[in-house]
């Protein structure tokens, strides 16, 4: 009888189904990767590779031109830096400042929102584990988040050995601009 017969219909209508289940539960995740190029320090000279932030205004194949800034206080970025009395806005005919932060205690929304209004011109997110880049999202939670849709600023996740040599360099030149 074949395929005729009502049993095999059902088993053949089963068998298609659960296929087509299942091919729509196996989604593929991708991590949006672009590249930092870093021009000087000369111990710091060279090419390195970041996550884009799925919120904000991704740089695809843009460049920007700055210079990095780790804060003396609010390191994580998940308070206002005006709590902090600090800027980071550009004075003029001065290169923008890419602004360095810490992952967690806050979504990387928040840090990069709080860059935003302290003058950034991007924020780089260095990771506080030795893991594969992610993709920084926007939280699923809802709550206080109308800020999202303001995000203007480009966002980046670095690895947590590139973040540590720029924090160290920070931390011994004092980088965090005071108003």
């Amino acid at each position: 009888m074949g395929l005729r017969s009502p049993n095999s219909m059902l088993w053949l209508v089963l068998l298609v189904w659960a296929a087509l289940l299942c091919g729509s539960c196996h989604g593929r995740f991708v991590v949006e990767k672009n590249s930092l190029k870093v021009t000087s320090p000369s111990d710091m000279k060279g090419t390195y590779e970041c996550a884009i932030g799925n919120f904000g205004v991704p740089q695809y194949g843009g460049t920007m031109v700055g210079v990095v800034a780790y804060p003396k206080a609010n390191k994580k970025a998940c308070k206002s830096f005006d709590d902090f009395d600090i800027s980071y806005k550009a004075k003029p005919g001065s290169l923008p400042t890419f602004l360095l932060v810490d992952r967690g205690d806050c979504f990387f929304t928040k840090k990069a929102w709080n860059a935003q209004n302290a003058g950034a011109a991007a924020i780089l997110v260095a990771d506080d584990k030795t893991e594969p880049l992610i993709t920084m999202d926007t939280p699923e939670e809802s709550g206080n988040t109308d800020y999202l849709e303001n995000i203007t600023i480009p966002s980046a996740l670095i690895t947590k050995s590139f973040g540590g040599r720029w924090a160290r360099r920070g931390r011994g030149r004092g980088c965090g601009a005071g108003r």
